[in-house]
């Protein structure tokens, strides 16, 4: 009895380590395809390029609802005035030159996420930035749910900034 429990743990551990592999290394498909939205996004950011949002790629073309949601919320509650948020966070800058994408790899996240290291090189400043983002695959395709830099995870400095502006406000309405 003893010896058949033993296998089973070993068959669940095996299985389960199998799982973690097969859940470690994202989909040829996927990864084209996230490939193909962030080089589509960068080749924007060159010196005469309108960045993003533009004409052709709109906010909701390019971050999930849930990142815009927060922007919009912390813009909202920064009421006029520079929120967390005061650069663009693709280029991770205010101002770009001509932006390059160096390397872009990709590991799976949970889900229908992804997650891309990317090294962005500058051409005009020389300038180099690594970004790690969040991707989620929506329906209507690929979008940016979170960046990470030096400063954390955009979303979450979001919401925390957002939660201190409200709070900065509601305890200077007191009497």
């Amino acid at each position: 009895m003893g010896y058949l429990r033993h296998i089973l743990a070993l068959l669940m551990l095996l299985a389960m380590a199998g799982a973690s592999l097969a859940a470690g290394k994202p989909d040829a498909a996927d990864t084209a395809s996230a490939e193909r939205f962030l080089r589509q996004i960068y080749s924007n950011y060159t010196p005469d390029g309108p960045g993003v949002p533009n004409k052709q790629l709109k906010e909701a073309d390019v971050f999930d609802a849930a990142l815009i949601a927060l922007m919009k919320a912390d813009q909202d509650a920064a009421e006029g005035e520079v929120g967390y948020l005061n650069g663009d966070p693709l280029c991770d800058c205010q101002d770009w030159g001509d932006i390059r994408i160096q390397t872009l790899t990709f590991a799976a996240a949970d889900g229908d996420r992804l997650k891309a290291s990317v090294t962005l090189k500058d051409v005009v400043t020389g300038e180099g930035k690594q970004l790690d983002l969040l991707l989620h695959n929506t329906a209507q395709g690929w979008r940016v749910e979170d960046f990470v830099n030096d400063e954390g995870s955009l979303a979450e400095n979001l919401r925390l900034n957002t939660q201190e502006l409200l709070q900065f406000k509601k305890d200077g309405a007191k009497p």
